[in-house]
């Protein structure tokens, strides 16, 4: 592994360090779990926020794919679901927003990513919703990011905050006082070229061809390639034809000042980004005005709006590209002199060439709020906000009626899609210090929320040259509406005594209104507590030299599901926080458990009925366990005129099912659901070598009777992996000489499997589609030591191989910047800097990318990789004005 940088840095401190930066981890607060992004005023130039929330021990990001505006999964501290989003709650100034999907996934989560098409050869396809939402929050405009992932923190947002919470403060005027100043102008841009960075590895066509040809050996009359057409093949790379090197740009332009008792911050946002995958695109255009009037010294009202529009282009019918990228990995490579032109269904391009989808998505977010403050001790804020995502989706795609193999049937379609979130909150606060000793806090909190969905399609179908003698019309129209409300009412008290003890205790009710009768409502309690020990300001380590922090803490919450989500949650933790050399070196440590009951489950399995087999759904009684531990060590230092901040996030998790109604293997997707197993493990068969010359299955996988019962079925399988990672690892480090600085982000995941369904097929020598090169290692008399199966084998359906999953450990370099201070004087500031991301990836994955989830934010489905787009390389240049 390349040495980037010397690890002992981390702990280099000089005496001369009265120059450095102060320290931006989160220390000793009132609150251990409220942790602050390390660079959250800085965030690299990545398109959405989410990239950068790996910096905090404990969260884990995976993208659903690499696609333009693909949706990312973002898990702290494990899951408390087994079919259900794992999604946290995102909260923008103070108010919850972009937690209303525009398509949403079905509650379940169990078969929204799980879809088959006719030439998936029984692949996972995933199916995702529209644009990710947090394209919607430019980095350019945030200010400042949270991550409250404690059980105190979290059970003050009830059943919302049950995934954990993130905080998202953005940019305010220049001047939050009453004096004015003066306008500000700043403007950030980038651009830059994307590739792919790696990229499957398969046959060339006199390799295909050969393989084809043993496969059909012993039945074919004569090989389909003879030797002469061996030596005189074309050659046809599909990926190479799918692929290309795109390019991406953004912009930024912001204005910030004060003037007559009023702060404001406008912006203007553009991102465009040609997909690296051809016809694939993504524009967002977003504005957004930020404005605070103190009316009088004690009343201050703001306005917080923005407004954004995501124009979208697949490449082919999928989001992901699923469908197209693995009939490109399936394509004969060997292109035979004088061949035909190949027909619709042959061509690995038909999803590229004939399909058509163009989401647009709209969202705009309006905020009013007002504080007054009635003395030094009390305060009240209200704040009210709307929250519209309009989306319409146009689609085109051949339907196929009769044997015509050409498309004669056009189908067009309309999906629109409308969310409106409306959100209304009062708190009122206290805060007050009796005798210079007792530091008491309390807040009386209200909020309303109300949720409105509508789902619309449209559908028209016209045929002509069908084999049926006339033409065909359709019209297929469906909507559904969903209303839900929310109040929660909640109060929390904080003491204090002589800085040394403190304790917090926090109740909140979440009355949620039935979606049928108004006039019924269920709730749900949420407390929360936590205890702190401040050693640092106790009298016998008031004489330790350097220590700035000695904090111990110990918290404990409940939460319950939201709405269709009858689970509870409890959330245990303890930790503790150091301060070293004035704060130049801190250390947070923690250790947690959650333990939910009833976690929401839907199971699809398989049954056989009197009409054949069919599918159900089956909903078990699950309890989860997550344990983990979380490492924050941070260091700023300065040698001579070399200054550097370093942060190392590390962390644990290990998840279990704790009991279960009734085990399951779901068939299909690899899965199951055991007691006393990871929640994402896989269902995999031992494989006993190769069936020998001589029996009658000679060439064959022969797999491993486990039971002893002389039959090899699903009872022979097991539980095995599991596709959450267990470690997670993130290193941010920042380096500055004079006008030069360097940053750069690490992030690693281990610990787990990914199963890769399409490098199951191509490392089967089928002969009939393309394959890997391991696939050249297959069994015949002269090689039976292998455990490829014969030319002309079939990939098995329902026994995956243990072999056959993957591992998933990986260091990821996924942000490097090196940047030149040009101009600074005073308020003027100007740098230029060039960088890039996803450099380079360490492991042995053989797919695209191995943090990757085409099973979505599903815990159950984790692991899943169905080939789809795949995160590009990115190569950048920039510049950053504030004048």
């Amino acid at each position: 592994m390349p040495r980037i940088l010397p690890f002992t840095v981390l702990f280099l401190v000089a005496a001369e360090a009265h120059a450095q930066q102060a320290d931006t981890l989160a220390t000793a607060t009132s609150d251990s779990a409220h942790t602050t992004l390390p660079r959250a005023g800085s965030i690299p130039a990545f398109t959405t926020i989410q990239p950068a929330l790996s910096q905090v021990a404990g969260v884990q990001v995976t993208p659903y794919s690499g696609a333009p505006g693909a949706w990312a999964t973002v898990r702290i501290r494990g899951v408390i679901n087994v079919t259900g989003n794992s999604q946290p709650l995102y909260v923008v100034d103070g108010v919850p927003v972009y937690n209303t999907e525009v398509t949403p996934e079905q509650w379940s989560n169990a078969e929204a990513f799980y879809q088959r098409n006719n030439y998936s050869n029984g692949t996972v396809i995933p199916y995702s919703p529209n644009a990710n939402p947090m394209l919607d929050m430019p980095v350019a405009d945030v200010a400042r990011i949270e991550v409250l992932k404690g059980a105190a923190a979290t059970a003050r947002y009830g059943a919302q905050g049950a995934n954990g919470v993130v905080v998202i403060s953005t940019r305010r005027g220049a001047g939050e006082g009453v004096t004015p100043q003066p306008l500000r102008v700043r403007y950030t841009a980038w651009g830059g070229l994307q590739q792919v960075r790696q990229r499957y590895e398969l046959l060339g066509a006199r390799q295909y061809a050969e393989l084809v040809n043993a496969a059909r050996a012993g039945w074919a009359p004569q090989p389909p390639y003879s030797a002469t057409a061996l030596d005189n093949l074309g050659e046809e790379d599909w990926q190479k034809r799918v692929f290309r090197v795109a390019g991406i740009q953004s912009h930024n332009l912001s204005l910030d000042g004060q003037a007559h008792h009023t702060s404001y911050y406008a912006a203007a946002d553009y991102l465009r980004q040609a997909g690296v995958v051809d016809q694939s695109s993504l524009n967002r255009y977003h504005l957004r005005l930020n404005l605070n009037q103190h009316l009088t010294p004690k009343l201050t009202v703001g306005l917080n709006a923005s407004a954004s529009q995501t124009d979208q282009r697949y490449a082919g019918s999928q989001f992901h590209s699923g469908r197209l990228l693995q009939d490109v990995l399936f394509a004969k490579p060997a292109v035979l002199p004088g061949a035909a032109p190949s027909t619709f269904l042959e061509d690995p391009l038909r999803d590229l060439n004939y399909y058509r989808a163009t989401p647009r998505t709209q969202r705009l977010l309006a905020q009013l709020n007002a504080t007054y403050r009635f003395n030094d001790d009390w305060l009240l804020t209200l704040r009210g906000s709307r929250e519209q995502v309009d989306a319409r989706a146009l689609g085109y795609s051949p339907v196929f009626i009769g044997q015509n193999l050409t498309p004669p049937v056009e189908q067009t379609s309309t999906s629109t899609t409308n969310a409106t979130n409306w959100v209304a909150n009062a708190a009122l606060r206290y805060q007050h210090t009796f005798a210079n000793q007792h530091a008491v806090v309390a807040s009386l909190d209200y909020l309303r929320q109300q949720f409105k969905r509508t789902l619309r399609r449209e559908e028209y179908l016209l045929a002509s040259n069908n084999g049926f003698g006339f033409d065909m019309r359709g019209y297929y129209e469906e909507s559904q509406k969903a209303l839900e409300g929310i109040q929660s009412p909640s109060g929390s008290i904080g003491y204090t005594y002589a800085g040394r003890y403190e304790l917090q205790a926090s109740m909140r009710a979440d009355f949620i209104l039935n979606t049928d009768d108004f006039s019924k409502t269920e709730y749900n309690w949420s407390p929360g507590g936590q205890l702190s020990w401040h050693l640092h300001k106790e009298a016998f380590l008031a004489g330790a030299s350097g220590l700035s922090d000695f904090t111990l803490w110990a918290g404990t919450g409940r939460t319950r599901g939201f709405f269709y989500d009858k689970s509870r949650t409890t959330h245990h933790d303890a930790g503790l926080r150091l301060g070293l050399l004035e704060g130049h070196l801190t250390l947070e440590a923690g250790i947690y458990q959650r333990r939910t009951l009833q976690a929401q489950a839907m199971v699809p399995v398989g049954i056989m009925t009197g009409s054949g087999p069919s599918i159900i759904n089956m909903f078990p009684d699950v309890t989860l366990l997550n344990q983990g531990l979380e490492l924050t060590v941070g260091s700023t230092w300065q040698r001579g005129p070399l200054q550097g901040t370093t942060h190392l996030a590390a962390a644990t998790n290990r998840n279990r099912v704790a009991s279960l109604s009734q085990e399951f293997f779901i068939g299909g997707s690899g899965k199951t659901l055991q007691n006393g197993q990871p929640i994402s493990s896989f269902y995999v068969f031992d494989q006993d070598g190769i069936y020998p010359s001589g029996s009658a299955r000679a060439g064959s996988i022969r797999y491993r009777d486990r039971n002893n019962d002389g039959e090899i079925d699903y009872r022979d399988g097991y539980a095995s992996g599991s596709g959450l990672p267990r470690y997670t690892l993130a290193l941010t480090q920042q380096l500055r000489l004079h006008h030069y600085q360097l940053d750069a982000q690490f992030d690693g995941l281990f610990g787990y499997q990914i199963l890769n369904t399409t490098l199951i097929t191509l490392d089967t020598p089928t002969g009939s589609i393309n394959s890997s090169p391991r696939a050249l290692d297959y069994w015949t008399p002269a090689n039976p030591n292998t455990s490829v199966p014969r030319a002309g084998s079939t990939t098995p359906f329902n026994q995956i191989n243990h072999q056959s999953l993957e591992s998933g450990n990986h260091l990821r370099l996924s942000q490097l910047t090196l940047s030149y201070e040009v101009l600074n004087t005073g308020t003027r500031q100007a740098s230029v800097w060039v960088g890039g991301q996803n450099l380079f990836v360490t492991g042995k994955y053989r797919g695209y990318d191995p943090n990757v989830s085409s099973g979505g934010a599903s815990p159950l489905l984790a692991g899943q990789d169905a080939s789809v787009y795949p995160v590009a390389r990115v190569w950048q240049v920039g510049v950053r004005g504030a004048f």
